[in-house]
């Protein structure tokens, strides 16, 4: 009984650090995947893994996950016409299992950031099960784009993320749409300019802040029943 609550201590007691982090201390990861379609309940499975870290608020350049997963299952014509990833592309991939560790470690230690977050969450515990990489993503802390911009911008008509990209002038040009490191990158420059929307303007110095502003954001967007896979 003395260790269970012990472990409980421990974990609040991080938990209470992470949000006391100031935000200049943390590294971020921001993470996209690509799947073979949009409902993990009906066997839809991961394509590709993207991601890049931020520090220091900038990206750092060496650190990139650029993954591809064989799925061990058919692509639909329907996703292959927004991401082009065919069979042809994963089939000699490996799967999720042999490349979980890779990205767990990629990961892992930071603060885990995504365009819709949750739903890149929900398909690595369904795909991954039992394994390093879901053990990780369920204790991570992690930032939704959407729900962070909701907190900071209530009044914008879309959350979408080539909306937000034109409406705030954030480079795109160079970067390949509906892929995972493609989008990771646009998402990352998207974060830059909210994380320091959130410092400069609202005063926000660590992770429990932008955690506040994503609480924020998500009352306004439901209120807005505009909570899809905005990708």
């Amino acid at each position: 009984m003395k260790n269970i609550f012990n472990r409980i201590r421990s974990y609040l007691e991080g938990r209470k650090a992470m949000r006391e982090q100031p935000i200049d201390n943390a590294i971020f990861t921001i993470l996209d995947t690509e799947t073979t379609g949009l409902n993990v309940n009906e066997g839809h499975k991961i394509l590709s893994f993207g991601a890049v870290k931020i520090k220091n608020s900038l990206i750092i350049n060496n650190e990139i996950l650029d993954e591809f997963v064989n799925p061990e299952r058919d692509i639909p014509f329907a996703s292959r016409n927004i991401h082009y990833i065919t069979e042809d592309k994963v089939k000699d991939k490996p799967n999720i299992f042999e490349i979980e560790k890779k990205i767990s470690d990629f990961i892992a230690n930071t603060i885990l950031v995504g365009h819709n977050i949750d739903f890149d969450i929900g398909f690595i515990k369904e795909n991954a099960a039992k394994t390093t990489l879901a053990g990780t993503v369920k204790k991570i802390t992690t930032i939704d784009t959407i729900l962070l911009t909701a907190g900071l911008y209530p009044s914008l008509e879309s959350y979408e993320l080539s909306f937000l990209c034109d409406e705030f002038r954030i480079k795109t040009f160079d970067q390949i749409r509906h892929s995972a490191l493609g989008d990771a990158i646009i998402t990352a420059r998207l974060f830059l300019f909210l994380l320091n929307t959130a410092k400069n303007r609202n005063n926000v110095k660590n992770i429990g802040g932008l955690i506040n502003l994503c609480k924020q954001g998500r009352q306004i967007h439901f209120l807005k029943k505009d909570f899809n896979k905005i990708h």
